[in-house]
């Protein structure tokens, strides 16, 4: 592999080219931009490492240069001040479509510079590319209204598993609409067009019933909850509670109701949350906090509103390897959730390197691609028969709230989106 590196320190030269030797690559070693641009225009490297500080200019200079001439030729960054700057401009790098092979902190070089190029010089697993998405043709409001009458919401359901066992201990219930012509479409086709209209009640309400007429199937599966995603739109209905009672009255027995509540919802009058919320605690639902950390009312929130979990956004799950700030961050959001006696719930996993991480931070729920996508319910009763994956780390499985008895005959969270 050739590397063309930047820095205007030139004792950098003799660290980069023993390291970048010792795994066979060659070096190009410049000292001024000038002398950058000029090594590209001539020989292509397929890698450039670049320095951040840089004198007069800084990297991010050239990154605006970068962008526009060599979009195609990934960069790992280099810099002696600190880790936050570097995920800055990895931030800002990605955010133009540049590819970010890695960065590194010039304090510790020796340990990180290695561990980079030894990864880049792995090739790249074969990826079968995944067909175009079908397109979905816009619906208008008349149109939702014919569809909900006819009742033609469908529950799709995607595992939440335990920490401890990697067994789905629930499921959260994502909408789906199913077309006269059997094309199903996906909840951003048709959630939007519901809150602006005002329908969205009757979607939650429509998808609320197909789960009571669903129960005799979910009850075998041996959950431990079922969750459902109410928005502010939701929120603001004068009928929520009541429709989530008979939710909560249709699973009793062994099911528990988990409310999900998103940031929007949040953003609502606060005093009407705090009725809402305690109607649906009394009612006999639990409550989670949704996409947590990435809106700004959401730790008062934990403060106001009677939580029983929080669920931290997938984004932060997909950037622990890349940023130790996000990493950082979701470490802290796991010790508070735990100091508020909050159960937490990772989502967005997709890989075994995120999932032993989170297990290692004392992550209790996990949720994302790498347990199953939303699935309807055949799919779902067909997976449960499947062999269970090999537990995590040994030790019985708590219920879903901290210190609630575990029951076999549990259900899992639901919601419209």
């Amino acid at each position: 592999m050739l590397l063309s590196c930047l820095d205007d320190d030139p004792r950098m030269e003799r660290t980069l080219r023993r390291f970048a030797g010792a795994l066979g690559h060659e070096v190009r070693f410049q000292t001024s931009s000038d002398a950058l641009r000029a090594d590209l225009s001539h020989n292509q490297p397929d890698l450039i490492v670049l320095d951040l500080s840089l004198g007069a200019e800084t990297g991010l200079d050239i990154l605006e240069w970068l962008v526009e001439h060599h979009p195609q030729i990934p960069i790992v960054f280099l810099s002696g001040q600190g880790d936050e700057l570097l995920d800055t401009a990895r931030r800002i790098a990605q955010g133009n479509g540049l590819t970010v092979s890695g960065t590194v902190n010039k304090a510790n070089m020796v340990r990180e510079l290695p561990d980079v190029l030894a990864r880049r010089s792995m090739p790249e697993p074969s990826k079968k590319a995944p067909p175009p998405p079908k397109a979905e043709a816009p619906l208008d409001v008349d149109e939702l209204r014919a569809h909900l009458a006819a009742g033609r919401i469908e529950p799709y359901f995607q595992p939440i598993v335990s920490a401890r066992t990697l067994k789905p201990v629930g499921a959260e219930v994502l909408s789906r609409l199913r077309l006269p012509d059997g094309t199903i479409l996906g909840a951003g086709a048709f959630i939007p067009l519901a809150e602006r209209s005002g329908l969205i009640m009757e979607v939650t309400r429509v998808l609320s019933e197909r789960l009571i007429q669903l129960a005799p199937q979910l009850r075998p599966l041996g959950f431990d909850f079922l969750s459902v995603n109410l928005s502010a739109a939701n929120v603001q209905g004068e009928d929520v509670a009541v429709l989530i009672k008979r939710l909560v009255d249709a699973f009793s027995g062994g099911t528990r109701i988990v409310i999900e509540l998103t940031e929007t919802a949040m953003l609502s009058d606060l005093q009407q949350m705090r009725a809402l919320t305690s109607h649906l605690r009394l009612g006999g639902a639990s409550l989670s906090i949704d996409d947590f950390g990435v809106g700004y009312s959401s730790i008062r929130a934990l403060a106001e509103l009677p939580y029983d979990a929080l669920k931290i956004d997938l984004s932060f799950v997909a950037e622990m390897f890349d940023s130790e700030k996000a990493a950082n961050l979701v470490d802290s959001m796991l010790r508070m959730g735990h100091s508020l006696s909050l159960d937490v719930v990772a989502e967005g996993v997709e890989t075994e390197a995120q999932r032993d991480r989170l297990i290692a931070m004392g992550v209790d729920r996990l949720q994302g691609y790498l347990f199953g996508r939303p699935m309807p319910i055949d799919q779902l009763v067909c997976s449960s028969d499947q062999p269970d994956q090999p537990a995590a780390r040994a030790g019985s499985e708590p219920g879903y709230l901290r210190g609630a008895r575990p029951n076999p005959m549990a259900d899992s969270p639901a919601g419209p989106h």
